[in-house]
């Protein structure tokens, strides 16, 4: 992809809501996701000349929101987070459903996936930074392993290895808030899949 001074804002474009997603999720506090993205672009825009055509774009401009992140809002200090809950519908949760529960228990569905909503975004919240940004980048933002070593300027074993226990202190976080409502059966075990 060709990108010039002349079409920035129609090729960023289309990643503006992931890269506000994304910087929510980092930051923690709306006001400063702005902050991020708006500084984002800026240094996007200003360092053009140092993009390669035909490579991932979208790789290229979330490493530096990332690189942007790490060094000027990862080290400040804020208040708990107040998301918009909205930029967690397409957040996956590897979960072990009880086979038995029947289609009526199904039916509360909306209710359960809301509530469901607000643990997963505390759970996400609570997690070390560097757990948090790989999951968002693999689970939120479809980056592949070696896209997101890429961008977070780290070998893949050490993603691969973010993932891992990431997702792992997530089911662990959400195991009896799901196991109270039903969800799940049994206790938690860190061998279940």
């Amino acid at each position: 992809m060709f990108v010039n001074e002349d079409n920035f804002v129609n090729v960023i474009d289309p990643y503006l809501m992931p890269l506000q997603s994304t910087s929510l999720r980092l930051t923690r506090n709306e006001e400063d996701a702005r902050d991020l993205v708006q500084e984002t672009m800026l240094k996007a825009y200003k360092s053009l000349h140092q993009y390669q055509v035909d490579t991932n774009f979208k790789a290229w401009i979330f490493r530096i929101l990332v690189n942007t992140y790490i060094t000027s809002y990862r080290k400040r200090v804020k208040q708990p987070l107040r998301v918009s809950y909205d930029d967690m519908e397409d957040f996956y949760m590897y979960q072990s459903l009880d086979d038995s529960q029947s289609a009526m228990a199904r039916g509360k569905d909306s209710l359960i996936d809301h509530q469901f909503v607000d643990e997963i975004t505390f759970a996400m919240e609570n997690l070390p930074a560097q757990f948090r940004l790989a999951i968002t980048l693999a689970d939120v933002e479809g980056f592949t392993y070696k896209e997101i070593a890429d961008i977070m300027d780290v070998p893949l074993g050490t993603i691969m290895s973010r993932l891992f226990r990431g997702r792992k202190i997530l089911q662990k976080s959400l195991w009896a808030y799901a196991r109270e409502r039903g969800l799940v059966v049994g206790e938690y075990s860190d061998h279940q899949h």
